[in-house]
């Protein structure tokens, strides 16, 4: 028989056993207004991504050293090791917040930590939550038990000590309601009503539904990736003078670093559900203890797997307040994956056993905004990048080309960002010319490629382009680039209409002078040609030589060597290619697109008459009005130049004297990947941090025994391929809110003295907060004013 698998023999001295809690650097600035250390209690909150059973695997988590594969891959012995890590931890920590909890651990956490005095709620990515017996449950009325269809799903999971808090309520986020047309649009700053609806329901009441394909399938597809987060109302039980509450926010982000605009719309996302849900907790406490009842606002604390690293966007929206969510579009942003690699393989070759990685010695990240090219025609010189060409056949035709002035840029222009440029279906070529008509960088899927549905992804990743296609299927690959948009070419009417969509959803300024710069042929830029013999080489290729002699400006396209001359015949090419590109700038105003300038060529156009007509002309489809829910919303915050977070937030490792550096250089280590992507977030305002976790910062520490790859995670020593996060705090005192709370109306006229508001000595050494008698007095006051204002009425 073999005997039962027991947790491994630890080294000599395995820096697990020597995690602690250590106070912050007295000399650390901090914000102590209203702050009372003997009024307040401490606690301490734990962020912890476990490593779900089912994302381990040799393959995921190669090159680890034999010591810790006989661990890591023995389910048991890892198991094991996980309940004795946890258990260590439970002693330090009120609050634990985990992530990727599957139902293979589950069971072994809860039994671990319950048995330790701590109450749960889990919240898999799919399916129903579970809690605690003691756990308040509304009127969610949700099963104790897991259904089949959680069994491979992980999730996050919040445990908190029974002798300190109580849970007064919970609510789930599912980040697949983002890509949801039905789901409403989010509260504004508008408070909530007194009237608040029961608590958010624990299913998702839209994700389940299916919609029939639209233009933006291939940007709901991609906000689709079965993400949650888990929010807490707990309550204090033990407090010198009232019961305070915290709202803990436990969250897993998306991981794909081609997808920064997902996780910066989940963070958004998630953000703005702790603000709906911080006040529908206010409001329920106001209705339940009386209209008359003071009550403090609760303080949020956000935690989790951001899967995103220090300094960029999604961390930057978290600690600056508020972001350019431009800069992560799909179409201005374009994921570098080369260089990417190149640039973790540099750091991780930085960061050797002996390097204290310090983030000043290696730089973890780049702004996505940082050295990005602020002019929307980078081609614009003909030192430039060299231009698209497409082997599609096309009518050439004589094409229309005016002496336009060279392009300048505006002050309206997009700065910061990339800018917008188009990959199309072969089917789209009518499409694609208006595009270039316009001025837009609109490059032409050749007959192979559409024939071979290849390159498409590669071509948009390599020229950094949206893709426009007609094909639904293509969006359903797992290598379709991100923010494709799907196009129904069913009528002209309906053609233009998506123009107009695809203009607005792109936030794309228009240039008068850039109309009819492009080439229709193969989107190349057109020069004037000035050599008279350039001129007649044109005029014998593509039209008769006479012409030469009536014709003041000439240009050829730098790409393919089409030539272009004007005519001003009213049954010319070049007279209908101009009524053709008229009509699209009367289209673009009516639909409300932002042009810029208004060239002589183009003075018979009434700028102001199509905007105002365009009121009654264009329809309402999807794109035009933001202000709805769904995906339309969530478009809107990528176009939004100050996405704004509702909370002042501070990292708990936030560097000292720093705005936005963390003092850790990782938080994940593997063979593939090494830096920080866990976080605790804290109102500085409300909260003030005590102490943190100190966790190892370099490869030294990692690598206990000194062995080659000993550094990686997970280990012998510890269970996951996280590290865990941890921090304390004191809940400062709102003393402003205190004074104030009891209004001075609920005073009668006719009060005796001891019922009214006592105030403090102007030295305030007394405080201006009345007793529990005097308030209780003061209740029973206004109780009968209000009984005897009924009974004259």
């Amino acid at each position: 028989m073999e005997e039962a698998a027991t947790l491994p023999e630890f080294s000599r001295h395995p820096w697990p056993e020597t995690l602690e809690i250590k106070p912050l650097d007295e000399s650390s600035p901090s914000t102590d207004d209203g702050f009372k250390e003997s009024d307040s209690i401490s606690f301490s909150v734990l962020s912890f991504n476990v490593l779900a059973e089912s994302y381990l695997t040799p393959r995921s988590h190669n090159n680890l050293p034999a010591s810790a594969t006989e661990v890591v891959f023995n389910k048991e012995l890892r198991r094991n090791l996980l309940k004795h890590t946890l258990e260590k931890l439970a002693k330090s920590f009120d609050i634990i917040c985990l992530q990727e909890v599957d139902n293979a651990l589950t069971g072994i956490i809860v039994d671990s930590l319950t048995k330790l005095g701590y109450s749960y709620v889990y919240a898999p990515r799919v399916g129903v939550p579970l809690a605690s017996a003691d756990v308040k449950r509304g009127t969610d009325n949700i099963p104790s038990k897991p259904t089949q269809n959680d069994k491979r799903s992980d999730g996050c999971a919040t445990f908190f000590a029974t002798n300190k808090w109580k849970c007064a309520n919970y609510s789930l986020v599912h980040f697949d309601d983002l890509a949801d047309e039905d789901r409403p649009p989010l509260h504004d700053d508008s408070s909530v009503a007194e009237d608040v609806k029961q608590p958010t329901s624990s299913k998702s009441k839209w994700s389940h539904k299916k919609k029939k394909e639209n233009a933006l399938s291939g940007i709901i597809a991609s906000y689709k990736r079965r993400n949650a987060a888990l929010l807490l109302e707990l309550e204090q039980i033990q407090s010198p003078s009232k019961a305070r509450r915290v709202v803990v926010a436990n969250a897993h982000l998306y991981w794909h670093p081609g997808y920064e605009y997902v996780k910066l719309s989940q963070a958004h996302y998630l953000l703005q559900k702790v603000k709906q849900f911080v006040m529908e907790t206010m409001a329920l406490q106001k209705k339940s203890n009386g209209e008359d009842e003071a009550h403090d606002k609760p303080v949020a604390i956000i935690c989790g797997d951001m899967n995103s690293k220090p300094n960029s966007v999604v961390h930057s929206y978290f600690t600056k307040g508020d972001v350019d969510a431009r800069t992560v579009a799909p179409w201005h942003f374009h994921y570098d994956e080369v260089g990417d690699q190149e640039e973790l393989t540099a750091q991780m070759s930085a960061m050797t056993v002996d390097s204290n990685c310090e983030r000043s010695k290696v730089e973890l990240d780049q702004d996505p905004g940082e050295n990005l090219d602020v002019d929307q025609d980078e081609e614009e010189n003909d030192t430039g990048t060299p231009m698209s060409k497409d082997s599609a056949k096309v009518e050439h035709g004589d094409q229309l080309q005016t002496e336009l002035p060279a392009y300048e840029s505006h002050a309206g222009e997009i700065s910061g960002v990339q800018p917008v440029k188009y990959l199309l279906d072969v089917t789209l070529n009518k499409f694609t010319r208006w595009l270039r008509i316009l001025g837009q960088d609109a490059a032409l899927e050749t007959a192979d490629e559409e024939r071979l549905r290849t390159g498409e992804g590669e071509m948009c990743r390599r020229e950094r382009r949206i893709l426009i296609t007609t094909s639904k299927t293509l969006l359903k690959r797992k290598d379709c680039p991100p923010g494709a948009y799907l196009v129904n070419p069913s009528t002209l009417r309906t053609l233009e209409q998506t123009l107009v969509n695809l203009l607005l959803l792109h936030g794309v300024t228009l240039y008068a002078k850039k109309f009819l710069t492009r080439c229709v042929v193969c989107n190349g830029r057109i020069k004037e040609v000035f050599d008279r013999s350039e001129q007649k080489q044109i005029f014998d290729e593509y039209a008769s030589p006479d012409l030469g002699e009536d014709l003041d400006h000439v240009y050829k396209c730098n790409g393919c060597g089409q030539g272009y001359w004007w005519s001003s015949a009213p049954t010319s090419s070049a007279s209908r290619v101009k009524d053709s590109c008229t009509h699209l700038l009367k289209l673009c105003l009516q639909g409300g697109i932002n042009v810029q300038g208004q060239p002589e060529f183009f003075a018979h156009v009434d700028y102001k008459a199509e905007r105002k007509a365009g009121k009654q002309v264009i329809e309402a489809e999807s794109l035009d009005g933001f202000e709805r829910g769904g995906i339309a919303e969530v478009v809107g915050w990528l176009k939004n130049t100050h996405l704004h977070n509702p909370f002042q937030l501070k990292s708990a490792y936030r560097a000292q004297n720093s705005s936005n550096d963390e003092v850790l250089s990782f938080t994940n280590v593997t063979c593939d990947f090494v830096g920080a992507l866990d976080y605790i977030f804290f109102e500085e305002d409300k909260l003030k941090q005590i102490g943190r976790l100190v966790i190892p910062t370099n490869f030294r520490t990692l690598n206990t025994d000194g062995i080659s790859h000993g550094h990686l995670l997970p280990s012998k020593d510890w269970p996951s391929d996280h590290l865990c996060i941890g921090a304390q705090f004191l809940l400062k005192t709102d003393r402003k809110n205190v004074a104030t709370s009891i209004p001075s109306a609920f005073v009668p006229i006719g009060a005796e003295a001891h019922l009214r508001p006592q105030l403090g000595c102007k030295c305030g050494c007394v405080p201006n907060i009345l007793s529990m008698f005097q308030m209780a007095d003061l209740r029973k006051q206004a109780r009968l004013k209000k009984a005897l204002s009924d009974t004259i009425v």
